[in-house]
C-alpha cells in the first residue's frame, strides 16, 4: 500500500518555523537597542551595526559594494541604502531614546499601512475604502498607545513618549519605501548582493554623522553586554534573519510568510516587559487592538501584485 507523500507538509512546517524564528529575532531588536542606547550614542551604534553586517556580506561574496551592479541600477542601490539603513537608523535609534520598548515593538508591525499609501503614490494603485479606514484606525490606535504605555524612564513627559513613538514610525515608513524601491532590483540581483550594498553603503552614509556625534558626546560606555548586543543586531538581526526568510520562501507561499512575520512585535513586547518592566493599560491594549485591526484590513485578499509588494516590505530587520 502506497504511503502518502509527506514531503510538502515537512517543507511547509520547516518554512513556517524559519519565518517565525526570523520574526522573533527581528522583534527583539527594539528592546535590545533601547537597552544599549542607555550607554552608547545612537548614530554610532547604527553605523557599527550595519558596518559589521556589510563586512560580513563583502567577505562572503568576496566583492566590494556595487561590484557587478549595472551602471543604470547604481542610483537605485544608493536609494536602498538611504531608506533601508540611513533613515531607518536615525528614526529607530533616536525614537527609542524616548519611546518605550513595548510601544516601539508593537509599532514595528505597521509597514503594510505605509505600503498601501506609497503604492498608490508611486505605483498608481487605487486606495480602497477599507484602506482609508485602516489608516484612521491605526492613527487612533497610535494616539491611545502613546498616551497609555508605562515606562521606567524618570522625567519623561507624555508628549516626549508620543514623539518617541512617532519617530519609531520613521523606520516603518523607510522600510516601506525600501520595499517599493527594491522591488525591481530583487528580480535582477541576488539577495546577498542587495544586502551587501544596502548595509555597506548605508554605513558609509552614517559615517560623517557618527564622526560628528563622537566629537560632541564621545564614544559612550562599552562593556561586554553592549558588544554582545551589537553583534546580535549586526549578525542575527540582519544576516541570519535574511537567510531564514529567503530560504523559507522556497518552501512556503509568500502569503503565509507575510502572515507569520507579524509574530515580530510579540518578542519585543515580551522582552520589554522583562527588561524594563513596561506594560500596557486598558487604553494601550485598545490602541494595540486598533492597530492590528488596521493591519487585518490592509492584509485582506488583494491583487497578486500588491501582495508581492507587501511581502517584500515584511523583510524588516528592525
Amino acid at each position: 500500500m502506497n504511503q502518502p507523500d509527506t514531503t510538502p507538509m515537512r517543507a511547509a512546517v520547516s518554512g513556517s518555523l524559519r519565518v517565525a524564528l526570523a520574526a522573533l529575532i527581528w522583534g527583539a531588536a527594539y528592546p535590545l537597542t533601547k537597552l544599549v542606547l542607555a550607554d552608547t550614542p545612537p548614530i554610532l551604534l547604527g553605523f557599527l551595526r550595519f558596518l559589521l553586517a556589510g563586512l560580513f556580506f563583502m567577505v562572503s561574496e568576496q566583492s566590494l559594494p556595487l561590484r557587478d551592479v549595472a551602471q543604470e541600477d547604481r542610483k537605485c542601490f544608493i536609494k536602498l541604502a538611504f531608506w533601508g539603513v540611513f533613515l531607518l537608523v536615525l528614526g529607530m535609534n533616536f525614537g527609542l531614546v524616548w519611546a518605550p520598548g513595548i510601544a516601539a515593538s508593537l509599532l514595528s508591525g505597521t509597514p503594510p499601512l505605509f505600503t498601501v499609501v506609497l503604492a498608490a503614490i508611486y505605483l498608481g494603485e487605487k486606495l480602497r475604502l477599507a484602506q482609508f479606514v485602516s489608516i484612521g484606525l491605526a492613527l487612533s490606535g497610535l494616539a491611545l498607545l502613546g498616551g497609555d504605555v508605562s515606562t521606567n524612564q524618570a522625567g519623561l513627559l507624555p508628549w516626549q513618549i508620543w514623539v518617541g513613538c512617532l519617530l519609531t514610525l520613521v523606520p516603518q515608513f523607510s522600510w516601506a519605501m525600501y520595499g517599493i524601491t527594491g522591488k525591481r532590483l530583487s528580480e535582477r540581483y541576488h539577495w546577498r548582493t542587495i544586502c551587501r550594498d544596502t548595509f555597506t553603503l548605508g554605513a558609509l552614509m552614517l559615517l560623517p554623522l557618527a564622526l560628528i556625534e563622537v566629537t560632541i558626546v564621545g564614544f559612550g560606555s562599552w562593556n561586554w553586554q553592549t558588544v554582545a548586543i551589537l553583534f546580535y543586531l549586526a549578525l542575527f538581526n540582519s544576516v541570519v534573519t535574511y537567510s531564514l526568510w529567503n530560504s523559507a520562501l522556497k518552501k512556503i507561499p509568500v502569503s503565509l510568510a507575510s502572515f507569520l512575520i507579524y509574530l515580530q512585535p510579540v518578542s519585543g513586547a515580551v522582552l520589554s516587559y522583562f527588561i524594563f518592566g513596561e506594560s500596557l493599560g486598558w487604553a494601550g491594549v485598545g490602541g494595540t487592538a486598533l492597530i492590528f485591526a488596521a493591519l487585518t484590513l490592509v492584509l485582506l485578499p488583494e491583487t497578486r501584485g500588491k501582495a508581492q509588494i507587501k511581502t517584500t516590505v515584511a523583510q524588516n530587520p528592525g
